[in-house]
C-alpha cells in the first residue's frame, strides 16, 4: 500500500525549485516517453495509437519523428483534452508484428567482425581491421524466413477502407517483370522444365558407351559428293556437341537465368555503431524514473521505467535480501517472447505468489516479483479524465484508487475505485456506485488506500459546509470497508484534535491495524499526528511525528511488518531540507530513521519497511541534468546508504541517438544526442571513423536540462544542425552552425529564435542560403489559465549562417491562417532560390513552396487519402523539378499507415500514391533522393516492439518497389529503423538504431545507390 498526501501530484513529490522564474512565459518541458508523471503528477488512460512525441509542441502534429514510428496525425483541441499531454506510451517494446527469424549472433562492438571501411576507399594496412565492407548480396527469400508469429491479441494489419486512386493492390505501381535478355533464358519454373526437355534432346544426340568406334563407322557409312559436304559435315558435328556440353553444363549448375542486374541485389547489412558515436564523460546517462517500491517479506521490488535514447523500456529493480543486494527483473510477453517498449510500471503491490505492476496503458504480473510478464490488452479500463493514485493488495485481490476530473476540472472531480481478482482484469466503480458518504458534502477523490486482513481503508478528500456556516471547506474523509470494497462506510470517531487539521495525510497497514496520518501543528511547526485502530472503527492518538524545524510527510507505506511514513524537514521553502523517516512495526511506537538526503537533491515517490526494520525509499535525482534513479537504505541504528544504481547489471546506460546524416564529398556530419545533450560527430573519410564535435563554448552542446538535434544540412558557409527540447528545460529551438562540421557555435541566441512556443524541424540549403522550418504554438492565456490555443507554420532563412529571419507569406495566411498549420520537412528545389515544404494544415497533408530563398511562402492542401481522417507529411526530397513527399495517414478504423506524394512541376501541384506494406504495421523514418531514384525507409512488423526496416525505391514517386533488407542491425529481435539518409557519390549512407528491452545502440549502413 502506498499513501498520497497531495491530490495534485501522483508518482513522485515535486517542489517548485528555489528561485525557479518562469515570468518569460515559456512553457517548461518534461516529456517522459513511458509516459511517466514527472511533471503534472496523473496519469490516465492511453489515448490513440501514437508514437513516442519527438517534438515538445502541442500543436495538431507532434514534430518529426525520430523513430521507426512516425509522428500520427492527432486533431487538436482544448489545452486538457489527452490525459497524455506532455508524455506518450510509448515507442514502446514495443509495439510490432510477425517476428523475423533470429538472425546468427553477431560479435559484440569492438570485436572482431564489427569494422567497415567503406567500397570506395582502398583497403586499410593489414595492421588495422576493416572497418567497412560491401558485399552484394540477396535479401532472404521468404521460403527461408520464420513464419510470421503474431503479438498477442494483434490483428493482422489490413487497414480496412483505406485506398488510393488507381490502386489495385499491395503489388499495384510496379512494373512488369523485365523481359529476358536475347539469348538467355528467363527465370520460373517453366524455364526449368524447357532446360530439362533440351538436355534430353540433345543426350540423345550424344554417344551412348560402346566399343565400336561410332564415329568411324558414321562416316564410313557417309557418301560424300564434293569437298564442300566433306568440310560441313565435321563442323556441324563440332558444333552440335559442344552445344550439347554447354546445355548440360549448364543444366547442372545452379545457375537459372541472366546475371542479377544491381538493382536486383539484397541491400548489405548495417553497422552496430555504439563504438563509433561516443558521447562524452558524464554522469548523465539514459533518464530513466522510479515510481513506487513495495516490499513482501524479504523480497522488495522498486518498479519504474528507462526512457532510452527512443525507446521507453519498464524497469523492475529486486531484491531478495531486504535491500542488501539489487538485480534487474525479466521482463517478456504474454507468450513469454520480447514485451514492446514503453509499457513503465508506476505502482506495485504484492503477496507472496502475487505481485502486480501498473502504469500508462500497461498491467504487469508476476509469481515471483523477478520475472514480470505484460499482460494482453491496453491496461486498465480507464476513461477520458480518470487519474489513479495508489495501488495496494487485499484479502481478494487488487485495489487501485485515484478520481475522475473531465476535463482537468478539479470542481467536477468526483472519487474511483477500481476492482481486480487476477490484478489482469478490473472493474471501474463510479461515484454513482460506490456511495460515498461525506457529510452534508460529497467526496471529491480517494489519495491513499490500505488493507489489513479482510478490511480495506481508502481516505481522501471532501467538500462540506460546516454547521451555522455558508462556506464550503474541504476536509479529509476515511471510509472502511468490509466486503472487499463493495460498500464502504465512512469513518467516525474522535480521529482530530492534539493539533491534528482536519485533512487526513494518507492511511497505512501496520501489522493487523491501520493508521490513519493527519497533518498538524505543534509549537507554531508542521507536524504529522497518527492514529492507529485495531479494526478502522475506534481509533486512537499515538504520537506527534516532528522535527525541530517541522516536519512535512510525503509518502507512506505499510504492511504486515509495520507502517513507515517518509517526508522532510522544516516548512514548504525553506531551504536545508532534509529527508527523514519514521517507522512501527504495530502503529503505536515510532522510531525516527536516519537522514537519507536532501529535498533539494531527490524526489520522494516511494518508500516500504523491510522485516528487519530497515526503511527503503525510492525516487528521482532531482537535477535537470541528471535525472536518475534513486534507492536508499536507512534505519534507526543504520547510516542511510544509497543503492550504487550503476553496479546493477544493465540498469544505467549511456544515452546516444543518431537521429540524420548529411554529406559534402567525402565529409559526413551525423547529429543527435548524447546522454541528453545534443551532439554531432564527423566523419572525413566516407564514415570510416567517426569524431565527436565539440562547440566553440560548452553552452554549445551542454545545455540544460534534455535535448537534441535532428536535422543537419550543408551549403555555401558551411553545416546548420537544427532539434529541439525534449524535457526539463523551457522549450526553445536549438540551432547550432560550422564552418567545417568539427567546431560548432550556437546560432538560436538571435532574437528571431527568442519568442515563445518555437519548435524547429528540419534544415534545407542550396547554393544561395538556408532555411529552416518548424512552428509556433500560440497561447491565449486569461487569469492564468490557457483559454485558446493554435499552431502556426514557422520558417527561419538566412544566406550566410547569421542575421537568420522569419519568413512570410506570399499568399495572406499560408503560414499564420486559421486552422493548425506545422511545416515538418524542407528541401532545396534544383536550380535557383527555390524551396519546398511539407506538413499539415489542419487533419490534411499539405505543402508549402518559396521562389525567393525562403523569404516567402505559398500554400496549398493536399487530397486526403482516400479512406483516412487526417494525415500529415513527414519528409520530403526533390530531384530536378520533381518533388516527392512521405509521411503517415490515420484510417477511419484508426489504424496508422504510411503514403507517399509526388509532384512533378516544383510542389505546385501533388499526387498521392501508396507505399506498399510488406505486413503488419508500418511506418516511414526517412527519405533522399540520389542517382534519379528516390529512396525512402521505415520499419515494419506484426507489433510495435518487432519491427524491421523496409526500403521503398521509385523513380518519381508515384510507384514503388518495396525490398526488405536482411542482416545485422536491418532484421531481429526488438525494433530496427533507419531514421537519417544521405548520398555520396554513389553511395547511400543511413543511420538509425536497433533496440529491444535488453539495450539499444546505433546503427551505420551503407548501399551502393540504386
Amino acid at each position: 500500500m502506498v499513501s498520497r498526501f497531495s491530490p495534485r501530484w501522483l508518482c513522485s513529490h515535486r517542489r517548485p525549485s528555489a528561485g525557479a522564474n518562469h515570468s518569460d512565459g515559456k512553457a517548461q518541458v518534461t516529456r517522459e516517453p513511458t509516459g511517466h508523471p514527472a511533471a503534472d503528477g496523473a496519469w490516465g488512460p492511453p489515448g490513440p495509437p501514437r508514437p513516442r512525441p519527438s517534438r515538445a509542441g502541442t500543436g495538431p502534429f507532434p514534430g518529426t519523428a525520430t523513430g521507426p514510428i512516425p509522428r500520427v496525425p492527432v486533431t487538436h483541441g482544448q489545452p486538457d483534452d489527452d490525459p497524455w499531454s506532455g508524455t506518450a506510451p510509448g515507442f514502446e517494446f514495443e509495439h510490432r508484428r510477425p517476428r523475423p527469424a533470429r538472425g546468427p549472433r553477431q560479435p559484440p562492438p569492438g570485436q572482431p567482425g564489427h569494422g567497415r571501411v567503406p567500397r570506395a576507399h582502398p583497403a586499410p594496412p593489414a595492421t588495422e581491421s576493416r572497418r567497412f565492407r560491401y558485399t552484394p548480396t540477396v535479401s532472404q527469400p521468404t521460403s527461408m524466413q520464420a513464419p510470421p508469429q503474431a503479438w498477442p491479441d494483434d490483428d493482422v494489419f489490413i487497414p480496412p477502407g483505406f485506398e488510393f486512386g488507381k490502386l489495385t493492390g499491395p503489388g499495384a505501381g510496379f512494373p512488369p517483370p523485365p523481359r529476358p535478355a536475347p539469348g538467355r533464358r528467363a527465370d520460373g519454373p517453366g524455364a526449368g522444365r524447357a532446360a530439362g526437355e533440351w538436355v534430353g534432346l540433345l543426350r540423345s544426340l550424344l554417344p551412348q558407351p560402346a566399343r565400336r568406334r561410332w564415329s568411324r563407322e558414321f562416316v564410313n557409312g557417309l557418301e560424300f559428293r564434293g569437298w564442300g559436304i566433306r568440310v560441313a559435315i565435321p563442323i556441324l558435328a563440332m558444333v552440335v556437341f559442344g552445344v550439347a556440353v554447354v546445355v548440360i553444363a549448364g543444366a547442372n549448375s545452379g545457375h537459372v537465368g541472366p546475371t542479377p542486374s544491381a538493382a536486383s541485389l539484397g541491400f548489405p547489412p548495417a553497422t552496430l555503431a555504439g563504438n563509433d558515436f561516443t558521447a562524452a564523460g558524464s554522469g548523465r546517462g539514459i533518464t530513466q524514473t522510479l515510481g513506487r517500491v513495495a516490499s513482501v517479506g524479504h523480497e522488495i521490488v522498486a518498479v519504474g521505467s528507462q526512457a532510452g535514447t527512443r525507446i521507453p523500456r519498464a524497469q523492475f529493480f529486486v531484491s531478495g535480501d531486504d535491500g542488501r543486494t539489487w538485480t534487474l527483473g525479466a521482463v517478456r510477453d504474454a507468450a513469454g517472447g520480447v514485451p514492446p517498449p514503453g509499457h513503465g510500471a508506476i505502482f506495485v503491490a504484492g503477496a507472496r505468489g502475487t505481485w502486480v505492476a501498473l502504469g500508462p496503458g500497461s498491467i504487469w504480473t508476476s509469481a515471483d516479483g523477478r520475472t514480470w510478464t505484460l499482460a494482453p490488452g491496453n491496461g486498465m479500463p480507464l476513461r477520458p479524465g480518470d487519474r489513479v493514485n495508489a495501488v495496494a493488495r487485499t484479502a481478494h485481490g487488487f485495489i487501485a484508487v485515484g478520481a475522475s476530473i473531465p476535463g482537468g476540472d478539479q470542481a467536477r472531480s468526483t472519487p474511483l475505485i477500481f476492482l481486480s481478482a487476477n490484478g489482469t482484469s478490473w472493474e471501474r466503480l463510479d461515484a454513482a456506485r460506490l456511495r460515498l458518504a461525506a457529510g452534508n458534502g460529497h467526496a471529491l477523490d480517494i489519495t491513499s488506500v490500505a488493507a489489513a486482513g479482510q478490511l480495506i481503508l481508502i481516505s481522501g478528500d471532501a467538500v462540506t459546509t460546516r454547521p451555522r456556516r455558508t462556506a464550503t471547506v474541504q476536509v479529509g474523509v476515511a471510509w472502511l470497508s468490509a466486503d472487499g470494497g463493495a460498500t464502504w462506510a465512512p469513518v467516525s470517531g474522535a480521529v482530530t484534535g492534539h493539533g491534528a487539521r482536519p485533512q487526513v495525510a494518507g492511511v497505512a497497514a501496520a501489522g493487523h491495524g491501520f493508521v490513519l496520518l493527519r497533518p498538524a501543528t505543534v509549537a507554531r511547526r508542521p507536524a504529522v499526528d497518527v492514529f492507529s485502530s485495531p479494526n478502522g472503527l475506534a481509533w486512537t492518538f499515538r504520537a506527534a511525528l516532528g522535527a525541530p524545524a517541522g516536519f512535512t510527510a510525503l509518502m507512506a507505506s505499510g504492511g504486515p511488518d509495520g507502517a513507515v511514513l517518509a517526508g522532510e524537514t522544516g516548512g514548504t521553502g525553506q531551504a536545508g531540507r532534509n529527508l527523514i523517516a519514521f517507522a512501527s512495526a504495530d502503529g503505536r511506537t515510532w522510531h525516527r530513521a536516519r537522514p537519507f538526503g536532501t529535498a533539494a537533491a531527490q524526489d520522494v515517490s516511494g518508500v516500504a519497511l523491510a522485516p528487519g526494520g530497515a526503511v527503503v525509499t525510492v525516487g528521482i535525482s532531482d537535477t535537470p541534468d541528471a535525472r536518475q534513479p534513486v534507492i536508499t537504505l536507512t534505519g534507526v541504528n543504520a547510516a542511510a546508504r544509497r543503492v550504487d544504481i550503476a553496479k546493477i547489471p544493465g540498469a544505467v546506460e549511456p544515452q546516444v541517438a543518431v537521429n540524420n546524416i548529411a554529406a559534402q564529398d567525402s565529409t559526413q556530419v551525423a547529429v543527435g544526442s548524447a546522454n541528453g545533450y545534443p551532439a554531432a560527430w564527423t566523419s572525413g573519410n566516407g564514415g570510416s571513423s567517426w569524431t565527436r564535435a565539440v562547440g566553440a563554448l560548452p553552452a554549445v552542446f551542454s545545455r540544460p536540462g534534455s535535448q537534441r538535434l535532428t536535422s543537419v544540412t550543408h551549403g555555401p558557409m558551411g553545416w546548420l544542425a537544427v532539434g529541439d527540447v525534449t524535457a526539463s528545460a523551457p522549450e526553445h529551438p536549438v540551432v547550432v552552425v560550422s564552418a567545417d562540421g568539427t567546431g560548432w557555435q550556437a546560432a538560436d541566441g538571435e532574437r528571431v529564435f527568442g519568442a515563445s512556443g518555437l519548435f524547429t524541424e528540419q534544415a534545407a540549403a542550396n547554393t544561395r542560403g538556408y532555411v529552416v522550418v518548424g512552428h509556433q504554438n500560440v497561447k491565449r492565456v486569461q487569469n492564468g489559465r490557457v483559454v485558446a490555443a493554435r499552431t502556426e507554420a514557422a520558417v527561419w532563412w538566412s544566406g550566410t549562417l547569421s542575421g537568420w529571419q522569419r519568413g512570410a507569406d506570399a499568399t495572406a495566411g499560408a503560414l499564420d491562417g486559421t486552422g493548425n498549420r506545422q511545416m515538418n520537412a524542407v528541401t532545396a528545389l534544383s536550380g535557383g532560390s527555390g524551396f519546398a515544404a511539407v506538413g499539415s494544415h489542419g487533419d490534411q497533408p499539405s505543402a508549402w513552396t518559396s521562389a525567393d530563398g525562403g523569404r516567402t511562402w505559398r500554400q496549398a492542401d493536399l487530397p486526403m487519402p482516400v479512406g483516412s481522417t487526417r494525415a500529415t507529411l513527414e519528409h520530403v526530397a526533390s530531384a530536378g523539378r520533381v518533388v516527392v513527399a512521405v509521411g503517415t495517414a490515420v484510417t477511419t478504423a484508426g489504424r496508422a499507415v504510411p503514403f507517399a506524394a509526388s509532384s512533378a512541376n516544383g510542389g505546385t501541384s501533388w499526387a498521392e500514391s501508396a507505399l506498399p506494406v510488406p505486413a503488419g504495421l508500418a511506418s516511414v523514418t526517412a527519405l533522399v533522393a540520389a542517382g534519379g531514384t528516390f529512396t525512402a525507409t521505415g520499419s515494419y512488423g506484426s507489433t510495435p516492439g518487432h519491427q524491421n526496416v523496409v526500403v521503398w525505391t521509385s523513380a518519381d514517386g508515384s510507384a514503388w518497389r518495396t525490398a526488405e533488407p536482411a542482416g545485422r542491425g536491418l532484421t531481429g529481435p526488438g525494433i530496427q529503423a533507419i531514421t537519417g539518409l544521405a548520398v555520396a557519390g554513389s553511395t547511400l549512407t543511413g543511420v538509425g538504431f536497433t533496440a529491444s528491452p535488453a539495450g539499444e545502440q546505433p546503427i551505420f549502413w551503407q548501399a551502393p545507390v540504386r
